[in-house]
Formats: structure tokens, sequence, C-alpha cells
């Protein structure tokens, strides 16, 4: 009698997991957001980042495609995490940059901050003082 009952159980257990347990927030950025990000953060000077002689709109994009991920993790309140609202920002060609204090992901721009592109091990950080981790994975 406990096969039949665990046949029904086992798929309920893994289905209720895989659907709920997910708090990933995940943000397909259009090649249009990443050239608005860029225009954002580096203003007259992002005919520079796309230049066809240089790999900088390339490395970038593919920090957006590949590298960064924000998950809404509530589990981590009271968790000690570096919050963007420590990070310098990237204002040297834009002076108008302010902090995001919570995450919209139709305008949460992380070039924006002072943070590694290629980091050495995952980074996570903190958005504002929201439940949302920005996390920062190795360049593969």
């Amino acid at each position: 009698m406990k096969t039949p009952i665990s046949l029904f159980v086992l798929p309920f257990v893994l289905i209720t997991t895989l659907s709920f347990g997910q708090n990933f927030i995940a943000k397909k950025h259009s090649d249009q957001f990443i050239k608005n990000c860029i225009i954002e953060v580096f203003q007259d000077k992002s005919e520079v980042v796309f230049d066809t002689s240089s790999r900088r709109y390339e490395l970038i994009k593919h920090f957006f495609k590949n590298q960064i991920s924000v998950e809404y993790r509530p589990e981590y309140k009271g968790k000690k995490f570096e919050s963007t609202n420590t990070l310098n920002l990237n204002s040297k060609n834009n002076s108008n940059l302010q902090r995001d204090e919570s995450y919209n992901p139709n305008m949460f721009n992380p070039l924006k901050y002072n943070i590694s592109m290629n980091p050495v091990k995952e980074q996570m950080y903190r958005i504002g003082e929201s439940d949302y981790i920005m996390i920062i994975s190795q360049s593969k």
C-alpha cells in the first residue's frame, strides 16, 4: 500500500517545490534596454562604448545577459549584505544619477553602481533597503 501513495505524494512535493521555491526574477535584458542603461550612465561619452573597434559594448552586453541576476529573497532580511546604498555611483559622466531605493525590473540599471563586472568570486548586494538581492557571478 505504501507504493501507490508515494507515487502520488512524490510528484506533488516535487511540483510544489519547483513552483513555489524559486525566487529568481527572470529578467531578459533586451539589447535596447542595455543600450539605454549605457546611455544613462555614460551620457555624451556613450559613443566610446558603442565604438565598433572597442569590445566594451560586447562586454557590457555579456554582463547583462550572463552574469547578473536579481532574486527576491525575503528570508535574507537581517542578513548582512553590502547595500547598493553604500556603493559609489558611476557619476563621472552623469552627475544626476541617483540610487535605487527599491527594485523596479523595468528601470534597474546596475551600471550606475561601482561594481566589478568581472568579480573573482560571486558578489551579492542588497538593492537599497529592499528584499531584492543582486547577484553578480564570475564571467564564463
